[in-house]
């Protein structure tokens, strides 16, 4: 699984996760850039945990949800990952009940 906001950093993830011979585990992709508001990135992201945490890995594996992206230019950061965070506290134990793990990886000037 991968969520990815920005829009070069998301073409090298997926791009490493297919090279990875992962490509079979990527079940969703997806971006959002532009400076979304703090409501519109929390509506935005809970669409992945809810797609996440309806059932388990069918092999016990957890789920890897991956958060990234690179320049943000002229987006406000903080606010991106408060919405993001909102988002993830509706799903929290969802998200433990499934095993997701979190890995974010940010970079840029902002």
């Amino acid at each position: 699984w991968t969520m990815v906001a920005g829009g070069g950093a998301s073409v090298v993830y997926a791009d490493t996760i297919a090279d990875m011979g992962f490509v079979n585990e990527l079940a969703n992709y997806g971006e959002y850039s532009g400076n979304p508001t703090r409501t519109e990135t929390r509506e935005y992201v809970k669409t992945v945990p809810d797609l996440m945490t309806r059932s388990k890995h069918p092999s016990g594996k957890p789920k890897i949800l991956l958060i990234g992206g690179a320049i943000a230019n002229f987006t406000d950061v903080a606010k991106t990952f408060d919405g993001i965070i909102d988002a993830f506290k509706e799903y929290a134990d969802k998200m433990r009940q499934v095993g997701v793990r979190i890995y974010v990886r940010r970079g840029g000037p902002n």
